[in-house]
């Protein structure tokens, strides 16, 4: 038997933030009441413990510093050789 989760107002804000960004994440929903029980992405599930430890766990940038990252000259170490 599988044990209920109630997620937290401060976790739900950030699981709607990720979904908004990442379509390809769905919920598993279960029951009459449509619980939510996981997510899937491709051929993956996760639980909604996984899902908040992935979550927490990505690097999160402000815009400034996402564009400065993308617009940085590769350096020796990130560079292909010929």
């Amino acid at each position: 038997m599988k044990t209920q989760e109630t997620m937290q107002a401060d976790q739900l804000e950030k699981f709607a933030r990720f979904l908004e960004m990442h379509p390809g994440f769905y919920p598993e929903l279960e029951g009459e009441n449509a619980m939510v029980s996981g997510f899937h992405v491709g051929g993956c599930f996760l639980t909604i413990a996984e899902m908040d430890r992935f979550i927490s766990s990505r690097p999160h940038f402000a815009p400034h510093e996402a564009a400065l990252l993308l617009t940085a000259e590769p350096t020796m170490n990130n560079r292909r050789l010929p």
